[in-house]
């Protein structure tokens, strides 16, 4: 795919590439050294973290960090949803592989709050694939909560 715009920034070590209207990437050139269990393929980078400015309903941001990285050393991460469209995409793959009933789990949750005090519906979600041969991906809800932290509680996967 190429850029619709690549701008070089000589102050820093970085590079602008837009792909589309509504797609800028900045890369950072740093050299860093890799402090994560997360290996790289032999043909293909892997996604350590992504950092999501988020604009909520009351028009402030909220930051949030997106760390892949596990002990496991063992990438899982499969798609980021972040829209009808994408959501649109998931279902339709899981109704054709794995069944309409999961298909209507994944559209269930993204249509509505997960918890009913929570003060919006889910930002996005994150899909992981099987851990096992003939098992299903998790699915998990997330970004639409108030408490983040629910007594620890760890999150489940809605399929």
């Amino acid at each position: 795919m190429s850029a619709l715009l690549q701008k070089p920034t000589t102050d820093r070590n970085t590079e602008e590439k837009r792909l589309s209207k509504d797609i800028n990437l900045i890369y950072d050139f740093t050299e860093k050294p890799n402090r994560t269990c997360l290996k790289a393929h032999n043909d293909r980078a892997v996604v350590a973290k992504l950092r999501a400015d988020l604009v909520l309903p009351s028009n402030k941001i909220l930051s949030v960090d997106i760390d892949f990285d596990s002990t496991s050393g063992y990438h899982d991460n499969t798609m980021m949803v972040m829209d009808d469209f994408g959501v649109e995409m998931l279902v339709t793959a899981f109704a054709v592989k794995y069944g309409q009933q999961f298909a209507d789990k994944i559209s269930n949750a993204w249509a509505e709050k997960n918890h009913q005090n929570d003060p919006r519906k889910p930002t996005y979600l994150l899909v992981q694939k099987p851990t096992v041969d003939g098992s299903l991906p998790k699915v998990f809800v997330a970004c639409g909560e108030k408490d983040h932290k629910k007594n620890n509680i760890k999150p489940q996967s809605i399929v």
